[in-house]
């Protein structure tokens, strides 16, 4: 099956997909991204620019320009654990996925926590270890192990804070969303994002906001969330990691 996989994507071009390993899993609606984004590129093929330390990350942002860096501004982590992005890369119109996918909003990561939640008895979401199902089995600090249940390894990179210097490292990770609290657009001061935390005493990731200086990480999906549960009861056993119908039809054609 996997080397199926990774014949469909080499035949359709997908060799670059920079999607660290290619893959995708299905959870509910939505295909997700396995591993972090690490693109150096926008969608039309533009470079994006490159914070090297702490006061670079800055005067990006100071400056309004798109701009990742590497984990501890280390190029070797690139390959591992992906890029962090700052809020100019995730909503600039050249476009940060790459070509068929998007990053997240607030609304679809909140419906994969739901759907990881659900409880066929009540038929509800009870929303009490959805973390614990996407997150890595080590590196994190906590007590409880991740089962990493779908193969999405949440791996405790931290993040970057808005002096450029990371926090979080072991402890927690956090993951950009596409939705602005408000529309103040005053930076650093009121324009608030929504962000996702995966944090090591929480068995439950969560969306918080804050000022879209910091810099997160980011999984790139493909779908579109059209209701919340099936009328059958969903069970979180469905999975796949099959690429997505289109790249499918694609191939056929």
């Amino acid at each position: 099956m996997k080397q199926g996989i990774l014949f469909f994507l080499l035949l359709l071009g997908f060799n670059s997909l920079p999607l660290v390993g290619q893959n995708y899993v299905k959870i509910g609606q939505l295909y997700w991204g396995i591993q972090n984004l690490n693109t150096t590129h926008f969608r039309n093929g533009q470079e994006i620019a490159r914070a090297k330390n702490p006061t670079e990350w800055e005067n990006y942002f100071r400056n309004g320009e798109p701009a990742f860096c590497s984990l501890n501004y280390q190029e070797k982590n690139d390959s591992v654990y992906g890029k962090i992005y700052n809020w100019f890369a995730v909503v600039d119109p050249r476009g940060l996925a790459p070509e068929g996918f998007k990053i997240p909003t607030s609304n679809e990561w909140s419906y994969l926590r739901a759907y990881l939640n659900y409880d066929t008895v009540c038929r509800c979401a009870l929303y009490k270890n959805s973390a614990d199902k996407l997150r890595s089995a080590n590196q994190w600090k906590s007590k409880t192990v991740g089962q990493n249940k779908f193969q999405m390894n949440i791996e405790p990179c931290g993040y970057v804070r808005n002096d450029g210097n990371f926090e979080g490292r072991y402890m927690q990770t956090t993951f950009w969303t596409t939705s602005p609290k408000n529309q103040a657009n005053v930076i650093g001061d009121s324009y608030d994002t929504y962000y996702v935390i995966f944090n090591q005493d929480k068995s439950d990731f969560y969306l918080d906001n804050n000022f879209e200086i910091n810099g997160h990480f980011v999984r790139c999906i493909q779908g579109e969330q059209e209701y919340f549960f099936s009328k059958a009861n969903v069970s979180i056993e469905e999975e796949s990691n099959d690429p997505p119908p289109e790249e499918k039809e694609e191939e056929e054609e």
